[in-house]
């Protein structure tokens, strides 16, 4: 919180309310049903001093820039002409709309759109300062200890009761629920304490970048940059900040935008995700989604190995694998079992399948980054990406689709050796026997069925979609983005892990791998490069404690993820200009088709069975349809919110809607680089114009095969555009051909991350070898979807499972595991104690110095190494152990410096 809010001095208490009352205005301008309160009397709350220049200062010194940027920002029309179609078609549908009504039409989708020529004027008035400085404040009153709590006010009651007047009268249960759907607060919820609770697990920056946003918002004076008004828009009317926020939406100002997702998506998701005190949200009734069966105790023995660290502590061990996703867990097994001592490090928590509760809002925090909130750095793209053991594996639909040929073949022209077709086909079919990979599990839940009509109707390419299942329960699926219950999916945490664990390897869960250190031999004429020598991680409990912790070893391999992968190798030092630089996300614009008074339920059965490659061609696009809960589904719907009653109509009759997804083989890439804090990863993606072109071809074949399999309306969640009748398909398809990108207003979605590391022959194009080891570390590999050369066009899990175990095997070759006498050695000093808790021994009993036969010294580049505080014993001549202690100091802990590392670290 203090995160949050410490725009402010701590002094100033009357801008401490200011800042907090922003959050209210702005999320409850979003939908009556997110009115906020949030209490500002807690004496416990503090505030940091950050002073701020004062704003009259601010004014003078910028008043020739800022009428400058008034004049261009706000006299400027925030309507494209390419989208002068698109908007006369939805005034004309809205005009039917009216008519149907007015003829006694109750249709329960009537869907309101914004006035558009209102929404203009109203920008013209707030270019020449026409909106009252003194607006309305009677919706705002002040409750005892300092409660700010907005009225509730949720549209026209002619919208309220349309809807009304379509439900049976008889039925007094619905018409009950409806009318507490209308009328239901973010403060019946508590969205703002969730909200803020996502927000702090952002990165400082992110945090930073709030903070200013809010600052901007509750500012009469700054705050013009968003909402053309030198009133602070906390002060205006509930209508005008809708009415804003409905033209910040589609503004052609970029920041107007990138404030509105900000915000907007999360928020609308809480409404349906947020749990009452009985664990249930109270909108989920009326429409008809289900309450997750409760967790089943299966019984089943625990065949997963663990290290508890509740203290400093230095280990030792053979290999350290840091990530147990694809990569992770088919490389600690094959390594396992050729007979070296295995410890895995992940970062994420594990949960067991008899504590998955299947509810997004317990869920995500548990099992995703940043709960299924990361996004890129301008948050254009929204990135799901696992965090938990068996990272995506876990939490994905489980298609198991070969890699393209067309793309293998483009491998082969850097990587001959990997992708040579009879040994890469070999690993496609080990893993994919691992996995039990079958077809026969595919059946079709509705959603997949009506794209199979669809397919057949249109007479486009169809194909079933592989599985690695065993024995699912169909009855009980359409969970599976919040884990497997039934352990039917063979992810890697109930196959490759298990088989590590049998083989002696240890996992460390809520450990996150800070820092890779390495040695350089001394003494030889040629220079050498330095070699891994083992990993700085911290441990962080749920409950804020953390442990730091070194463990040495002889090999590393990083399958972090093609996210905190490069962020390892650049915090570590490493220096090769090709980290980070080709990330693929295969960017997704997905099309909602409504069926009106056919139930679908997306959420519902086997999420992922059918593809078309209709569209694929080289850099193209494949159509699948996903698994959606509540919370991505109205994440989606933000994109159409024009006013708060129009929210909960659009999401009224969400059981009918289903969705395909084009997922693009992106052609450019993104990158992968350090934030501010010199520790997390930032994504850094812009959708080029060409793959948005590339892009297309799909979102229309998508609609068109929503609408050929009965759709009766459908949308593309794009900024500006509303909910359109199937009648008017030709004329919206025409239209969106005309679009132009813009980041923040078409809705991007990516849930496969791939290319930041690639794999190469060649040390200038590429991070790793054809083996998967550095080009600048010695045994240092690389085994997760970061080293695929470029995007796969397809869904990447088989493709990072075979990949990785060629490494694996490769790591085999290069460094033999010990011998059996040398393995008899390790298990007599190991705890090969398999329950759940094996707690290590503290650093002072572990540690130990023994005598080398070569000089080294160890290298740490990083430029977090050169802060003060940290001292280098300094080499000992003639051989022998050379010690490096870092001498941590208070400030570095308090600021959660990424120097905050091990106490000691000692090399033999």
């Amino acid at each position: 919180m203090n995160l949050l809010f410490d725009i402010y001095s701590s002094n100033n208490n009357n801008n401490n309310s200011s800042i907090i009352s922003t959050i209210n205005h702005f999320i409850s301008s979003l939908s009556s049903s997110l009115s906020v309160s949030i209490s500002t009397s807690s004496s416990s709350t503090s505030f940091e001093n950050q002073p701020i220049v004062p704003l009259v200062t601010l004014l003078l010194g910028t008043f020739l820039f800022i009428v400058c940027i008034f004049i261009i920002l706000f006299k400027m029309s925030d309507t494209p002409v390419s989208e002068v179609a698109t908007q006369q078609l939805q005034q004309q549908q809205l005009q039917q709309q009216k008519q149907q009504y007015s003829n006694g039409d109750n249709n329960i989708n009537h869907m309101n759109t914004v006035d558009l020529a209102s929404q203009h004027q109203l920008d013209d008035a707030r270019t020449t300062n026409t909106l009252p400085k003194n607006p309305t404040t009677s919706h705002l009153h002040m409750e005892s200890g300092g409660i700010f709590t907005m009225k509730d006010i949720i549209g026209s009651d002619d919208d309220i009761e349309a809807i009304i007047n379509s439900i049976d009268p008889n039925d007094q249960r619905k018409l009950t629920l409806a009318k507490e759907y209308f009328s239901r607060k973010a403060s019946d919820l508590d969205i703002p304490t969730l909200f803020l609770r996502l927000v702090v697990s952002k990165t400082r920056t992110q945090i930073d970048d709030l903070k200013k946003l809010l600052y901007l918002m509750s500012s009469s004076g700054p705050g013009f940059i968003l909402t053309g008004t030198f009133s602070s828009f906390t002060s205006l009317s509930f209508e005008k900040r809708q009415k804003i926020l409905a033209m910040m939406k589609t503004s052609v100002n970029p920041l107007r935008r990138q404030a509105y997702r900000a915000v907007a998506p999360l928020t609308c998701s809480l409404f349906l995700m947020s749990l009452n005190s009985n664990g249930v949200n109270p909108n989920w009734e009326l429409l008809d989604y289900p309450l997750p069966p409760p967790p089943e105790q299966i019984p089943t023995k625990e065949r997963l190995s663990f290290i508890n660290i509740s203290s400093e502590q230095s280990l030792k061990t053979d290999v350290v694998v840091i990530g147990s996703g694809a990569g992770g867990g088919v490389t600690a097994a094959i390594l396992a079992e050729a007979g070296y001592n295995v410890i895995i490090l992940e970062k994420g928590s594990y949960l067991s399948p008899n504590a998955m509760t299947w509810k997004e809002a317990e869920a995500y925090p548990l099992l995703y980054e940043q709960a299924a909130s990361l996004v890129s750095e301008d948050i254009s793209v929204n990135v799901l990406a696992g965090s938990c053991v068996g990272g995506g594996t876990t939490v994905n639909w489980a298609a198991s689709i070969k890699t393209p040929e067309h793309v293998l073949d483009d491998w082969r022209k850097d990587c001959p050796n990997t992708f040579e077709k009879i040994s890469f086909n070999d690993a496609l079919d080990k893993v994919s026997a691992r996995l039990n990979v079958n077809k026969n599990e595919s059946v079709h839940n509705k959603p997949n069925d009506i794209l199979q009509r669809a397919l057949d109707e249109l007479n486009y390419d169809s194909d079933v979609i592989a599985r690695n299942v065993k024995g699912c329960d169909t009855s009980q699926c359409g969970y599976c983005s919040m884990g497997c219950r039934s352990r039917s999916k063979q992810s890697s945490m109930i196959t490759y892990l298990e088989d590590a664990c049998l083989n002696g390897a240890k996992i460390i869960v809520h450990c996150e791998a800070m820092e890779i250190t390495s040695t350089v031999p001394k003494g030889g004429q040629v220079p050498t490069s330095p070699t891994a020598h083992g990993v700085v991680a911290i441990v962080t409990h749920p409950d804020g404690e953390r442990h730091r912790v070194f463990i040495k070893c002889d090999i590393i391999v990083s399958s972090a993820g093609a996210i905190h992968t490069p962020a390892l190798l650049l915090r570590s030092g490493l220096s090769n200009p090709n980290i980070g630089k080709t990330l693929y996300l295969h960017p997704v614009l997905p099309a909602v088709g409504i069926f009106e008074k056919e139930a679908v339920e997306i959420w519902k059965g086997v999420p992922m069975s059918v593809i078309s490659r209709e569209f694929q061609g080289k850099y193209g696009t494949i159509l699948e349809t996903p698994n959606a809960h509540l919370g991505v589904v109205s994440m989606i719907v933000s994109y159409l919110w024009d006013s708060s009653s129009m929210l909960k109509e659009h999401l009224y009759n969400v059981k009918t809607w289903s969705c395909i997804i084009p997922i693009l083989r992106d052609k450019n890439p993104g990158k992968i680089k350090l934030d501010k804090d010199h520790r997390s990863p930032k994504i850094v993606y812009n959708l080029s114009d060409e793959d948005y072109k590339n892009l297309l071809p799909g979102v229309e074949g998508a609609i068109r095969a929503l609408v050929a399999a009965g759709a009766k309306k459908f949308s593309v969640p794009i900024a500006g555009t509303t909910i359109v009748d199937s009648e008017n398909l030709e004329s919206y398809i025409k239209n969106l051909k005309s679009t132009k990108y813009k980041p923040n207003k078409q809705a991007v979605l990516s849930a496969h991350q791939m290319g930041s590391c690639r794999m190469g022959s060649n040390k200038n194009n590429s991070v790793v070898n054809e083996n998967g080891e550095s080009w600048d570390m010695k045994k240092l590999f690389i085994a997760d979807g970061s080293v695929l050369p470029s995007a796969v066009g397809v869904n990447p899990m088989i493709t990072i499972y075979a990949v990785s175990y060629q490494i694996a095997q490769s790591i085999l070759k290069l460094y033999p595991p010990p011998s059996k006498d040398n393995i008899a050695k390790i298990n007599n000093t190991t705890n090969n104690n398999m329950n759940m808790n094996i707690n290590t021994t503290d650093i002072a009993t572990t540690s130990t110095t023994t005598t080398s036969t070569s000089t080294t010294t160890t290298t740490n580049s990083s430029p977090l190494n050169n802060k003060p505080g940290r001292k280098n014993s300094g080499d000992v001549a003639g051989g022998g152990s050379i010690e490096i202690t870092y001498e941590i100091s208070e400030n570095d802990i308090s600021n959660n410096n990424v120097v905050d590392l091990p106490i000691s670290r000692t090399q033999e």
